[in-house]
């Protein structure tokens, strides 16, 4: 079992969950090659080399995103990610131009390979065994529900929430609200799983849901639940769970 509930209370509080929602990227699925390398490798090609960790650190930082104030047509997405692109670069104080922009734009549709985690399917199974409903909530272009099908993750979700149909991106309580209202679900009976504190945790907390972080490769951002594992959390919600 990986790191339980702060408290007693976190799992009393849970008690009557019926619904557990999951950021994708990070959680659900990995990715790769990454965005940072991604990033790196269109600069390196126009003579401009980066330290991976410095574009790594800059992609985490939550000054820069360009928020969604609508739903984003099909079609735009390039120029969504010139945007978000150009603060990126222009905050690590790079020669942007466009053709770069949307290389890496370009690299992620081309090249970025999506692999659920080994134990993704096996977790939603089981909670749905368990007779919890699953749904996604995910800062994520129109291809997701493409790519959790050909994943063989869409069979086992009730729904699917993502930023581009709904036009806010977490922590806006708005993405959290549409995953609700599509799931016919109360927030104080929802669990939020996610990687990021601040998108997953603090949003889905902001909102009203009960959210636990999965941390697989070392301690929380910042105080709250957390688990290092999908396997772990079945453990925290009551049901009748097969033994290992």
């Amino acid at each position: 079992m990986g790191s339980r509930p702060e408290s007693a209370a976190g799992d009393a509080a849970w008690r009557d969950v019926t619904h557990v929602f999951f950021d994708v990227g990070g959680t659900l699925v990995s990715s790769s090659p990454g965005p940072a390398e991604l990033f790196r490798e269109a600069f390196a090609k126009r003579g401009q080399l980066l330290d991976p960790e410095t574009v790594a650190r800059t992609l985490r930082s939550p000054d820069l995103i360009v928020t969604l104030i609508q739903p984003m047509v099909r079609g735009r997405e390039t120029d969504f990610y010139r945007s978000v692109n150009t603060r990126i670069a222009e905050h690590m104080g790079l020669r942007e131009d466009d053709a770069a922009l949307d290389e890496i734009h370009a690299s992620f549709e081309r090249e970025v390979v999506y692999r659920p985690y080994p134990e993704a399917v096996h977790t939603l199974k089981a909670l749905r065994a368990a007779g919890y409903r699953t749904g996604v909530v995910s800062n994520f272009s129109h291809r997701l529900p493409e790519i959790l099908a050909g994943l063989g993750l869409a069979a086992h979700l009730d729904t699917v929430t993502y930023s581009f149909e709904v036009g806010a991106e977490k922590p806006h309580p708005k993405i959290f609200k549409t995953a609700l209202a599509r799931a016919g679900a109360v927030p104080e009976k929802v669990l939020m799983v996610g990687d990021s504190y601040e998108a997953d945790y603090l949003g889905a907390r902001q909102a009203g849901l009960h959210a636990i972080l999965l941390c697989r490769g070392g301690p929380p951002a910042g105080p709250c639940p957390s688990i290092h594992s999908l396997a772990d959390l079945p453990g925290l919600l009551p049901g009748d769970w097969p033994r290992a």
